[in-house]
């Protein structure tokens, strides 16, 4: 599915329930063409990871207007971590993909856990403000999800 044309509505309501779910399931099926990179973990001791990207853009799957994100990332390595650069890259893979909040935590949470095989996982995705909402989505292990940074310090300046 790489460079996949994606085609958008208009105005949300000219978008069907069966065109959205069709959209939604093509964005979860879509492969991000850089793949995080695994490297051996050989520290031995259990340790907490924790990662912060301050700039993930996708689109929304009906409109195609950008939506930015913070994302942050916990967990404990089991036999892998994740190679920066290349966890870098796979976000920038999103900028064309037309996905929902919901859908892009539970996508990165799949991919994350398929590549990297973490012993425990938790990521935390902050929206910017969207029509005077403020979101925020959580998932994984719910002792992780205390990250070391208040949420504060990851907002988007208001």
């Amino acid at each position: 599915m790489e460079n996949k044309k994606w085609d958008y509505a208009p105005v949300i309501e000219k978008m069907t329930d069966e065109q959205l779910k069709q959209r939604i399931q093509d964005a979860m099926d879509f492969e991000i063409e850089n793949q995080i990179r695994r490297i051996p973990y050989l520290g031995g001791k259990e340790i907490a990871v924790e990662f912060s990207y301050p700039e993930l853009i996708a689109r929304c799957p009906m409109t195609g207007i950008r939506d930015l994100y913070k994302v942050r990332l916990k967990f404990i390595p089991g036999e892998f971590t994740a190679e920066l650069k290349s966890l870098k890259l796979y976000f920038w893979g999103y900028e064309t993909l037309p996905i929902s909040h919901e859908h892009v935590i539970a996508k990165i949470f799949q991919d994350f856990s398929l590549m990297i095989q973490p012993e425990k996982l938790a990521i935390q995705l902050l929206v910017a403000e969207r029509g005077e909402f403020v979101t925020t989505i959580e998932t994984g292990d719910k002792e992780l999800l205390k990250f070391s940074r208040s949420e504060k310090a990851e907002s988007f300046g208001r």
